[in-house]
């Protein structure tokens, strides 16, 4: 049986600008293991929710995206999402994959009930023999989710329901089928701290209970401390340094992730004075040559302007990709 669940590999995904094509993501090698928390983590703009759609096949029109998108199942047999038909891989991300959106009010239909829309996937997959069984399962995972008065909120219209609410409800409508894996684009970015400490603590809970695995996209590494077992760092496009939770704070290599954790707020630290990561992320296809980092970096030498430095492996599961901790 392989641990793996869904291996990332090569990922590359461009968007048509005129004659050209400009990359957004380049390159990008991901691996989650069965039952583990994977965080993928960077500024707004970086590409990890055009990585995280790529998985699902929903990118906008103009992007193509080239590379592969291997399903591990628990026999050892492997299937290519990108290889796969609209239909077949609709079917698999019903079943297998499911997803959680930034914004659930842009995400639910305001026009559908919050039951018939949960439902919707067991009538589209036929997982449910009648509407009563539906209505049943529906209601037994709004509980779940941790909504007040299921039987009742079935029948709510989304505008009825609080932002905590909707959150919960876009959770239960990716868990529905069942999958293995479940992937959370930036799932708690409209929500304040409390809902969103409730709203973490759930995506966990429900994890373990049902042995998935989780893909979770944030800007805030807060919340990859609060929920990841391993990480990803992203910036435009590529991976700058992955490790487990653990050791990325205790030993933060890259000066993109050390800018990142800077940037966090902390008891004791003065407001006033937080930190911030110099400059902007440059227009996507008028980055450097060399490093995309180096017009931002504090530790900059001449080549990172010109060559890009390759992947090393600094500890057991820690790699990095900067010439300054090839130079250490």
């Amino acid at each position: 049986m392989s641990d793996i669940l869904l291996e990332i590999k090569n990922l590359t995904v461009s968007v048509r600008n005129g004659k050209s094509d400009i990359p957004i993501v380049k390159g990008v090698n991901i691996e989650i293991q069965r039952g583990e928390i994977v965080g993928l983590v960077g500024e707004s703009g970086c590409g990890k929710s055009m990585t995280a759609r790529s998985v699902m096949g929903i990118l906008p029109g103009p992007a193509r995206k080239s590379g592969e998108i291997l399903w591990h199942e628990p026999d050892g047999t492997v299937t290519d999402l990108t290889g796969l038909s609209e239909k077949a891989l609709r079917d698999m991300c019903g079943l297998r994959i499911g997803m959680v959106f930034q914004e659930p009010m842009t995400s639910l239909n305001p026009m559908m009930r919050i039951g018939d829309q949960v439902a919707e996937v067991l009538r589209i997959h036929k997982l449910v023999r009648n509407r009563e069984e539906a209505r049943e399962k529906v209601i037994r995972l709004l509980k779940e989710v941790g909504i007040e008065e299921p039987a009742l909120r079935y029948r709510s219209y989304p505008h009825e329901l609080s932002g905590g609410m909707r959150q919960r409800v876009m959770i239960a409508m990716a868990m529905i089928g069942e999958p293995g894996l479940l992937i959370a684009d930036e799932p708690t970015t409209a929500l304040d701290v409390t809902i969103e400490a409730q709203i973490l603590r759930l995506i966990r809970q429900m994890c373990v209970s049902r042995h998935m695995s989780a893909l979770v996209i944030t800007h805030n590494m807060g919340v990859v401390s609060a929920l990841c077992d391993r990480v990803y760092v992203m910036y435009m496009g590529r991976i700058m340094e992955r490790a487990s939770t653990g050791q990325l704070f205790a030993n933060p290599l890259h000066p993109y992730t050390r800018g990142l954790l800077s940037s966090l707020p902390r008891i004791g630290k003065n407001p006033e004075y937080l930190t911030t990561i110099p400059g902007n992320i440059p227009e996507a296809g008028r980055e450097p040559v060399g490093c995309e980092f180096c017009l931002r970096c504090s530790d900059d030498e001449r080549r990172c302007f010109f060559e890009r430095p390759s992947e090393i492996e600094t500890d057991e599961g820690h790699y990095v990709s900067c010439f300054m901790c090839q130079r250490v």
